[in-house]
């Protein structure tokens, strides 16, 4: 006889008890102690907080508690408020639409109370005691009055101590207290205005000040971190007067080996949509070497009714309904700040960034940047001279309208390697002309794109006769899905049966020296590479192979043309492949050095 546990037919449907719920919803929102503190954070900055503390024994495991100087929750409210899904943020479901709160569902207090024992003390006014109750299983089991100023205190012990399965999948006290750090310093950031104090085990492990977004970049990453902040400031973007984007970037020398210190917050909520942080990767990946990634601070406001943020259940995503012009702004902002921004000399510092008007007068000692082996290269140098080539690949389009660079007048030529200029202003500038040149050339192949290419107009030069290149049938796959971006180039293929292609010209900056059959088996075979970037490594190649070498002499004509064209390009501070080409002594700096 089957029991009532092992059905021989269809299971019957029943609603499930309330305690059932309670406990799934909980899962969904708290994962481990970085969730409840990303929950009360979020309630403490909702509630007006100047002033939010976070506290923590073994990681949060013991104990995680978080206290504001909010305006608090009325005492008769306290009960009802670690009830699922009751909120003062959202009334009618019109609210969803135009929310200005972190939360809004009501889930949070609740969830912690599921899965932990948690005590909320509070007081709305300056009267000095506070309402406190405390809660097991989201039941009220105490209740009673301390003294405490206006605000809440949320305290939540031993958190998952009835669920045994879910306490086995955290990881160490260290791991976990690491992870809530991570939480406290990402909403820091989005609210440098709030002073916020993280400690863990009795040690005080952050402090900001609560000023503004250098004060928190101070106290969170150190002072000459701080004073390498380059600003993203974008007021109001085209066709989005609404949508305004501010934050920092520090110098190309602070770099790191993980994404962990790339921070978006949209509307101050902390978030990871992929979108923007590929918008932001892409601004900052040719910038920086292979693997590495910047410190990066990234706040965008949108109106309320332009983002969904109801789309995961620890509101850690959202839906941007301008996301992709958001994106390209950020790309555009990140790109900028560092591509424009030459290496300083700073004496015993050896290179760094300008760092917003810090100097200081240490032994003279210059370091110029090594040069990195290209992939895949063999370079030689062709005879002719500068201006031919410039003259040769004149822009069609206009130049950048924004002049980063200031303009600079040549003074001589250092070991063939390096243009000595000085600027109005009275700097002294070195550019390493080669990867100046290789910048210049690149952003011309930027703008070289299929929709700029007239149909009956070629970039390349032709052949006097067609090259029959032979390539693997994967290859060839892969390189008939791209001909019209090579056509643009200037490399015009024609398929001719098989896995068999004539090649009818090749790019202008392909590189004369090089026989024309050596060049095409070359750049066909960087052109038919797998992944998303091939044709980004194409220009570069290209860019690289036709750049003047190091070593060649230039005439005062040519310095000139060059760092002409070098400030019409947007990133004219590094080459394509992330190295610097500038380096800035500043007048101040050269006075102080030779105590003038």
């Amino acid at each position: 006889m089957a029991s009532d546990d092992q059905p021989t037919g269809p299971a019957r449907v029943r609603p499930l008890p309330p305690e059932v719920i309670e406990r799934i919803a909980a899962g969904e929102v708290i994962e481990r102690p970085a969730s409840v503190a990303r929950e009360l954070i979020a309630n403490a900055l909702d509630a007006g907080a100047t002033d939010v503390r976070v506290e923590l024994r073994e990681g949060g495991l013991r104990l995680l508690r978080v206290s504001d100087d909010g305006w608090g929750i009325a005492p008769d409210d306290l009960e009802l408020a670690a009830r699922t899904h009751t909120t003062s943020k959202a009334r009618t479901l019109a609210d969803l639409d135009t929310l200005v709160t972190l939360g809004f569902r009501g889930e949070a207090l609740a969830s912690v109370a599921a899965v932990a024992e948690l005590t909320l003390a509070s007081a709305c006014d300056a009267s000095g005691m506070a309402e406190v109750i405390t809660l097991r299983e989201g039941v009220c089991v105490a209740r009673e009055r301390q003294p405490r100023g206006r605000g809440v205190t949320a305290t939540a012990r031993d958190l998952f101590a009835a669920m045994p399965a879910r306490r086995a999948l955290l990881r160490g006290p260290r791991y976990e207290a690491a992870r809530v750090a991570a939480v406290t310093r990402s909403y820091a950031l989005a609210h440098p205005a709030v002073r916020f104090t993280l400690i863990g085990d009795g040690a005080l492990l952050l402090q900001t000040p609560g000023t503004d977004l250098a004060g928190a970049v101070a106290a969170t990453f150190g002072a000459d971190v701080a004073r390498a902040l380059l600003p993203l400031t974008a007021s109001a973007l085209d066709g989005l007067p609404e949508v305004t984007i501010s934050g920092v970037v520090a110098a190309r020398p602070f770099h790191f080996a993980t994404r962990e210190h790339v921070y978006l917050s949209v509307n101050g909520r902390p978030l990871a949509n992929r979108a923007l942080h590929a918008a932001l990767e892409t601004g900052y990946r040719p910038t920086l070497r292979k693997g590495r990634h910047p410190l990066l601070i990234a706040r965008v406001s949108v109106a309320p009714e332009r983002i969904d943020a109801n789309i995961h259940p620890a509101k850690l995503e959202a839906l941007l309904r301008d996301e992709a012009s958001i994106g390209a702004a950020l790309r555009r902002l990140t790109h900028e700040a560092l591509g424009a921004s030459p290496v300083e000399f700073a004496g015993g510092a050896g290179l760094r960034q300008p760092v917003m008007g810090v100097a200081g007068a240490l032994p003279l000692r210059l370091t110029f940047p090594a040069a990195r082996r290209r992939r895949g290269l063999r370079l030689r140098e062709q005879p002719r001279g500068y201006l031919a080539r410039l003259e040769a690949a004149r822009w069609d389009d206009e130049a950048p309208a924004h002049a980063p660079l200031p303009a600079l007048e040549p003074l001589a030529q250092f070991d063939g390697a390096l243009i000595v200029a000085q600027s109005e202003e009275g700097h002294l500038y070195l550019v390493d002309q080669h990867r100046a040149h290789e910048r210049i050339l690149y952003e011309r192949l930027l703008a070289q794109t299929p929709a700029t290419r007239a149909p009956s107009a070629s970039s390349g030069q032709l052949l006097l006769e067609p090259l029959l290149i032979e390539l693997t049938p994967s290859q060839a796959r892969t390189l008939s899905a791209r001909l019209d971006e090579l056509a643009a180039l200037g490399l015009e293929l024609q398929p001719f049966g098989g896995a068999a292609f004539l090649a009818r010209s090749l790019p202008s900056a392909a590189g004369a020296a090089q026989s024309a059959a050596g060049v095409a088996h070359e750049l066909i075979e960087d052109a038919a590479e797998e992944g998303d970037d091939w044709l980004d490594h194409l220009r570069v190649s290209l860019a690289c192979r036709s750049a003047i070498r190091r070593g060649q002499p230039l005439s005062e004509a040519e310095q000139r043309a060059l760092l002409a064209d070098l400030r019409a390009v947007t990133a004219p501070a590094i080459c394509p492949h992330g190295s610097p080409l500038i380096v800035r002594h500043s007048h101040a700096a050269l006075t102080r050095l030779f105590e003038w």
